[in-house]
């Protein structure tokens, strides 16, 4: 263990005294409760620790915490920063030092810290909603972007063509803008502190319950689940993310370097919640560690006498981070859509090629395949079928359909159906097979002329 993961745990061991005391809820959250289902100590250097608190929570521990501070903690939060990119509080150690510049992201306190995520239960208005966001724009220094999201979305409600908005929010770094015109229109009228006052007050006197259970996946949702009360967390991306109203009442104490820490028991609900389809991917991802290059701390200097030894540095550590939040903005807005374009083209003529290269490789075997498929044997389909399926997976994970004609699309849908691969919801929120969702993918070409029939009318011939 490293001595700032130990200074980490300090700073646990402080938060749930305070929460016992104050009769607080807390858990474990993301990657630090993926890495305690895994271990029972560190392992490695990572140097975050995050923890989620319902909001109103989190504003009570950050009250106690300023009113009885020694001078050797505080809690940072758009109460004090109101740069932060988002709705959060963290809980600094003053008398250390963490600098990350891989962050873009400018902290008032540069400490070492423990990361404090809200959930609501209610949910605000919608005005509240597009506010948040909005400050949420300005802090990521895209406060320009936002004001063309809100003129494209005008352009669109007046014009009913979609591709207006579509065109904004392929720019814009949310994937949730939905109301920001009503953070535009405050703006005019209120500073960012007004404005974030403002949305603080307004979640806390929220009464509507959050609810539908989002964070189930797509085939476990019935009747049944659909309109549940749930808590909500809003990530750094705008995107209301749902989890079950039981996140800190149905929890097991876990022992983790010698301590016990709340986790909830049905980790694959929360996962799926916040990571999506993917989620069990997702966090075999290397979290960041404390051995980078552009990373550095210290456990015994506070960071006030570090940023006095370097004031009269060429460049500030607030320079430094502005450079990161330039670089992050043409990564997003320039190169990451450049290649997303050219990797998407690469792929769509990748598929014509494997169309045709999967199409021959089976035209010796359709009697074997009707055979098959005739008479059930779904090992016997699958097994001849296994080329044409890997190509499919492949190519829908890029939103592209993959299909040779309708004879092999019946084969590989029969097997999709005897797997149980889970459908999705389409455009109109209706529920659709996997089957479905593919043939949803393919051109129209496809689907009207065969391989046989593209070589038939340019007398191609293959030998057997």
């Amino acid at each position: 263990m490293t001595d700032l993961q130990s200074r980490l745990l300090e700073l646990t061991d402080e938060i749930k005294e305070i929460c016992k005391k104050e009769k607080l809820r807390y858990i474990v959250s993301d990657y630090n409760y993926a890495y305690m289902l895994k271990h029972k100590k560190y392992e490695d250097e990572q140097c975050y620790f995050n923890i989620m608190m319902p909001l109103e929570d989190a504003l009570k521990f950050e009250k106690y915490v300023n009113k009885n501070s020694d001078g050797n903690r505080i809690v940072e939060s758009w109460n004090n920063n109101p740069g932060l990119q988002m709705l959060k509080f963290r809980y600094v150690d003053l008398t250390s030092l963490l600098f990350d510049g891989s962050s873009a992201e400018k902290y008032k306190y540069k400490g070492i810290f423990v990361n404090i995520l809200p959930t609501r239960k209610y949910e605000p208005a919608n005005d509240v909603r597009g506010i948040e966001r909005y400050v949420q724009l300005v802090n990521y220094d895209q406060e320009k972007l936002a004001r063309e999201v809100v003129l494209y979305k005008l352009i669109t409600r007046f014009t009913h063509l979609e591709r207006f908005k579509e065109h904004a929010m392929r720019k814009i770094k949310l994937d949730n803008a939905n109301y920001i015109h009503h953070g535009y229109i405050k703006r005019k009228k209120m500073s960012k502190e007004e404005m974030i006052k403002y949305v603080i007050d307004a979640n806390l006197k929220a009464k509507k319950p959050y609810t539908t259970l989002r964070y189930l996946p797509e085939d476990r949702i019935t009747e049944d689940t659909v309109g549940e009360n749930c808590l909500a967390y809003m990530d750094e991306r705008s995107r209301v993310v749902k989890f079950p109203e039981d996140l800190y009442s149905n929890i097991s104490e876990v022992e983790f370097e010698g301590r016990e820490f709340n986790l909830y028991n049905r980790s694959e609900d929360y996962f799926s919640s916040l990571f999506g389809a993917e989620w069990q991917s997702k966090l075999e991802e290397e979290m960041l560690g404390s051995d980078r290059s552009t990373f550095f701390y210290d456990v015994d200097i506070p960071y006030t006498e570090y940023l006095d030894y370097i004031k009269d540095d060429e460049v500030s550590l607030d320079d430094v981070t502005d450079n990161k939040l330039k670089y992050n903005y043409w990564m997003g807005q320039v190169h990451n859509p450049a290649i997303a374009k050219t990797w998407h083209t690469y792929m769509m003529c990748k598929r014509s090629v494997e169309r045709i290269d999967v199409w021959y490789s089976l035209r010796n075997k359709r009697e074997e395949l009707k055979e098959a498929y005739d008479n059930k044997d779904l090992d016997k389909l699958r097994k001849l079928m296994n080329r044409y399926l890997k190509a499919t997976k492949r190519f829908v994970s890029e939103k592209i359909g993959f299909y040779i004609d309708d004879e092999l699309f019946k084969y590989a849908s029969y097997i999709w159906e005897c797997d149980e691969i889970p459908g999705r919801l389409d455009e109109e929120q209706n529920k659709i097979t996997y089957a479905q969702y593919v043939y949803s993918l393919v051109p129209d070409i496809y689907k009207t002329e065969t391989p046989d029939e593209y070589f038939a009318k340019r007398n191609k011939v293959f030998e057997e």
